[in-house]
């Protein structure tokens, strides 16, 4: 039960219920439906072989819908380009012209977002073009270095004020699939303001869904808006893929450390994603700077650790996540620092902020097994993870959607039970939990926290130590 969990991609290489198995096996916690690919009979049949893999499991598995978002790219032409530094390309919407240099976009606010002098960057920053002049639907930009060009690469501007709203007519159409098929998270592309987030829980709503808004920190935009975002989102991914072009990579280090500390300080949930494993796409071992990179993500307590392309579509993808489960175990086991500020940035003046602090003083005994959270919403082991203590929390809760929404959170393994009636149900089904999941024998002490009276929804309000029996 390791307290950083695994997020892992949907995609060919794990596109039946066996591999599934397998994965969470090896370390998964949750699934993330790439909504970049595929259409919306696609995603509705990859969280039902998702479903269908994870119905033997002890504990939930989560799903999260990654809406695409306004993905700027090239039109998909015949052919490709040989760019020269110096060369000049039109930009225009509508057709492609290779004889004459001209290439197609894929959304007219590309042309209009362009100024004079402004950078544009093709194919993940593999080349360089400076913007030379614009007009009614085309731009000439100049090549900054050597390249070759191919059909439907993605666009970044990093210098463009972006006229393109943030969640289009398809991203509507997969946030209704998302709350459809019952996923638990949705994750929002290209955000650059909390107005994004706002947009997006009330498409939710609209649907009749309370899944949790995740966003993606992949715009220079969204970093100078960071407060407000990480005020108004449920968590936030730091995707690390195209927030390496809007910004000097050189920059990026700091700055994932900044957000991991922003995020844990507030009390929500953050994700690493994007590369961390990339040559396991090809090759059963990692490098040793990967292995280095999900460590680091592990020692700055982040909640989750993401695997792209490695399970999507790669040749290794059951060994990949085996490998970031290991490496996550051996950097936990090995001791992690710092959790004491945590615990002191919690709020005072709340019973059940008090508890979550008297929670990370009482998990410091070396005794303690496990910590077991009697929740009606969650937000009682939320606040538990946010203390990172050394031992998992467990939390009980009668509620289903609660219990998923949980998965991801570090250290939390949601458990679905009944209510507890009396001190003395409590007291049984943390014995019967015990005993079904081996997670405490008879005489080991484990941490009770909950409310009382039992059965009502009366915050946090008691904090116990209890022998197995």
């Amino acid at each position: 039960m390791d307290h950083t969990k695994i997020l892992a991609t949907y995609g060919p290489a794990v596109a039946s219920s066996d591999k599934i198995t397998k994965a969470i096996k090896a370390g998964a916690n949750g699934f993330r439906v790439n909504c970049s690919h595929g259409t919306t009979e696609d995603f509705e049949q990859a969280v039902r072989i998702i479903r269908k893999g994870t119905g033997s499991t002890p504990y939930p598995i989560s799903i999260l819908f990654d809406i695409s978002g306004p993905k700027l790219r090239l039109d998909r032409f015949d052919g490709q380009i040989r760019i020269r530094s110096g060369a000049l390309l039109t930009l225009t919407v509508g057709h492609t012209e290779l004889a004459k240099s001209i290439v197609g976009v894929n959304h007219p606010g590309i042309i209009s977002s362009l100024s004079r002098k402004e950078r544009l960057f093709i194919d993940d920053g593999a080349i360089e073009f400076e913007v030379v002049s614009t007009s009614s639907g085309k731009a000439v930009i100049r090549a900054c270095n050597d390249g070759i060009i191919l059909p439907g690469k993605g666009i970044n501007l990093p210098d463009s004020n972006i006229k393109i709203p943030t969640i289009g007519p398809k991203d509507r159409r997969d946030i209704a699939t998302a709350v459809r098929m019952d996923a638990d998270y949705i994750a929002l592309s290209f955000v650059r303001s909390a107005k994004d987030i706002a947009v997006a829980r009330s498409v939710v709503k609209r649907y009749r869904g309370d899944q949790q808004i995740i966003a993606k920190l992949e715009k220079k935009e969204a970093i100078g808006h960071l407060d407000e975002i990480l005020e108004a989102a449920d968590g936030v991914m730091i995707a690390r893929g195209d927030l390496g072009v809007e910004l000097p990579s050189r920059e990026l280090p700091q700055l994932q450390k900044k957000i991991i500390r922003e995020a844990n300080r507030l009390g929500k949930l953050v994700i690493v994603a994007t590369q961390m494993l990339e040559s396991m796409r090809f090759a059963p071992r990692p490098t040793r700077a990967e292995v280095n990179d999900v460590a680091s993500a592990v020692f700055d307590y982040v909640d989750v650790v993401m695997l792209s392309a490695e399970t999507a579509s790669g040749n290794y993808p059951i060994e990949s996540v085996a490998t970031m489960a290991a490496v996550i175990g051996a950097t936990e086991r090995g001791g992690l620092q710092r959790r004491r500020e945590m615990a002191l940035a919690i709020k005072t003046g709340h019973d059940a902020n008090t508890i979550a602090r008297l929670v990370s003083r009482a998990s410091d005994r070396e005794d303690v097994k496990v910590i077991f959270a009697f929740t009606t919403s969650g937000s009682t082991a939320h606040l538990i993870s946010d203390v990172c203590p050394p031992q998992p929390v467990v939390a009980l809760t009668a509620n289903t959607r609660a219990m998923r929404k949980l998965t991801l959170l570090r250290s939390v393994y949601p458990i679905q039970v009944k209510h507890a009636g009396t001190f003395e149900g409590m007291l049984k089904i943390v014995n019967d939990v015990c005993r079904a999941h081996k997670l405490a024998r008879r005489g080991d002490k484990v941490i009770i926290t909950g409310g009382a009276p039992f059965g009502s929804t009366v915050p946090t309000n008691f904090l116990m130590i209890h022998k197995v029996t």
